[in-house]
């Protein structure tokens, strides 16, 4: 029998390595149809009335409480793993002419940024900022249940007084990802669940769209403003506006194994979203950790850069 030479087996070994690179950090589902709908003639129905007597939201603010970077390559599958992209790490304040306000994502605080983003900026004032104002807010509510979207509502100090005005779905309560905010013993259990199937209509001018895949507890957020303009906070279904634009997902190093969701899912709304911004170019998507997104619309679309 002819032995095997040593090249033959580096051969192998190289081969065997471009192949698990390839399948851990190339490689990304797609979907040239998706099977989900983005149901915004159904979002634009219920926020109508609220439209036609300008009951709905008057302003939209944002607080940037943190900022981060991955290796670009750890955000759209295939890209370089030495350059970093920028993330943010923003909270919205959906405000009312009657002075009623829906906080919107709640970031961290600033121990779960640092035991995450060590070294990376924390702006204590502006955590401070969204705190008070998730006080007196009358909604608060969150895109997914990742630390760095509850995570401000599970360290509240004010917990207590918060709690009731708190509507996390029993999806996000209940999702296996959740526990890495550290809610205190009793705390998450304290939080009453909030049910719905398809939309669900959770303050004037603002709607709910259930859509599983980045986490169990993943929705769509849609605000509607008095002026008109309308906005879709899409969470962390995409990272980036590339994720969309070039409809490239997470790599499976981060999208599985890290973030455990569900891919084929997270694939079909990259292109529910890609043929959602085409058909309809006047609506706002927000990406939660784009900063180039987060600049455009405070510069052009009157996002406000602080809480009211």
């Amino acid at each position: 029998m002819k032995k095997t030479s040593m090249w033959t087996w580096i051969g192998l070994a190289v081969i065997l390595l471009l192949s698990f690179y390839y399948l851990l950090f190339v490689q990304s589902s797609s979907a040239e149809k998706s099977q989900f709908e983005i149901d915004l003639a159904g979002m634009r129905s219920l926020t109508q009335a609220d439209f036609e007597k300008k009951s709905g939201p008057g302003a939209l603010n944002s607080l940037l409480i943190g900022e981060g970077a991955f290796p670009s390559g750890a955000i759209l599958a295939g890209d370089s793993l030495i350059s970093k992209t920028r993330l943010v790490f923003t909270a919205f304040q959906v405000l009312y002419p009657d002075g009623k306000q829906l906080i919107l994502d709640t970031a961290q605080d600033k121990s779960l940024h640092e035991e995450f983003y060590q070294g990376e900026p924390f702006y204590a004032d502006n955590y401070a900022s969204l705190q008070s104002s998730m006080n007196q807010a009358s909604w608060i509510v969150a895109t997914h249940e990742h630390v760095d979207h509850v995570g401000g509502i599970a360290q509240s100090e004010n917990f207590a007084a918060i709690k009731d005005q708190v509507f996390l779905t029993k999806e996000q309560l209940n999702g296996p990802t959740i526990e890495a905010a550290r809610f205190p013993a009793g705390n998450l259990e304290q939080l009453k669940p909030l049910n719905y199937d398809g939309l669900h209509l959770i303050a004037p001018g603002v709607v709910l769209q259930k859509a599983p895949g980045h986490s169990v507890g993943s929705q769509l957020i849609y605000v509607r403003r008095n002026d008109g303009q309308e906005f879709l906070f899409i969470g962390d279904i995409a990272w980036n506006l590339r994720n969309i634009e070039e409809q490239t997902g997470r790599p499976l190093l981060v999208s599985w194994i890290f973030l455990q969701e569900d891919r084929e899912q997270v694939a079909h709304q990259l292109r529910a979203l890609l043929e959602l911004k085409q058909s309809h170019p006047e609506l706002q998507v927000v990406i939660a950790h784009d900063g180039d997104i987060l600049e455009r619309i405070r510069k052009s679309y009157g996002v406000g850069s602080s809480f009211q």
